[in-house]
């Protein structure tokens, strides 16, 4: 069974769930640390209270699908409002924390785009890094094409369960207008990295990419660099600590021009 006892404060977590993975019972230990570590609760797609140990509701628990049905138009941005609004309650009620586990298919439960994935994690990762809270989206494979799966992996500074849809890289918030890339972005993950640039650079006029962490970038990912720089005009892309290998390909491959609104800076 798949274990969430490493998740803390600040945490941003992928939760690929796969048929073998027994989610209620990681949902119950998942929420009876909260009340262990002094944390308000947030549960979101509980239908019911076998999310609890003891069949006592833990926290505030909220279905989408109920939600629906009784006419509420719920979708990825309530999620994002519950979370901001819940997070400044928990702060002033003296929790610890905010702690979130949502099931991703009931928020979404026709499934989801990698550009509306890309879209929602973003914002969601600023959430935590604004906030005292830890946040697990739960993605269940039978919800989710493998592509937006991949997607949502590459979104999220932390990943539990099985690795046959991440690509090598992450990339999370380190700030404002800021995000941290680490791993490899080549070919087979270029295009995740191409949409989740495209949504960064629709808005904000400047984005920065931290790249300590980065251990290579190839043709294919300085290709998605530079399509999403010039496909958003009037943005810019800077990247901040990239080695000399990177500054190298970049010159050798004709992209340090005036024209590519990309700028390596030292």
């Amino acid at each position: 069974m798949p274990s969430l006892d490493p998740v803390g404060t600040g945490d941003h977590v992928c939760w690929l769930v796969g048929p073998e993975d027994d989610f209620t019972a990681t949902a119950r230990a998942f929420a009876a640390d909260g009340a262990l570590f002094g944390d308000k609760v947030l549960l979101i797609g509980a239908p019911d209270t076998r999310w609890s140990l003891d069949g006592t509701p833990q926290g505030l628990l909220v279905d989408p699908v109920a939600e629906r049905a009784g006419g509420a138009a719920w979708g990825p941005a309530t999620m994002l409002d519950v979370v901001h609004r819940e997070a400044a309650a928990a702060s002033r009620q003296g929790f610890r924390a905010l702690r979130v586990l949502a099931r991703m298919d009931r928020v979404w439960p026709g499934g989801a785009s990698p550009q509306e994935i890309a879209r929602h994690e973003l914002d969601l990762d600023g959430a935590v890094l604004a906030r005292t809270a830890v946040i697990v989206c739960a993605y269940h494979r039978a919800g989710f094409p493998s592509g937006a799966l991949e997607q949502a992996a590459g979104v999220h500074p932390h990943q539990l369960g099985t690795r046959a849809e991440v690509p090598g890289f992450r990339m999370y918030s380190a700030g404002t207008d800021c995000w941290s890339v680490s791993g490899v972005v080549d070919f087979e993950g270029a295009e995740v990295f191409r949409t989740a640039l495209d949504e960064l650079a629709a808005r904000s006029a400047t984005v920065r990419l931290r790249c300590e962490e980065l251990e290579l970038v190839d043709a294919a990912g300085m290709r998605a660099l530079v399509d999403a720089a010039c496909g958003s005009p009037g943005r810019r892309i800077v990247i901040e600590n990239p080695d000399e290998t990177f500054r190298r390909c970049w010159s050798l491959l004709g992209y340090d021009v005036p024209q590519i609104p990309v700028e390596l800076a030292p």
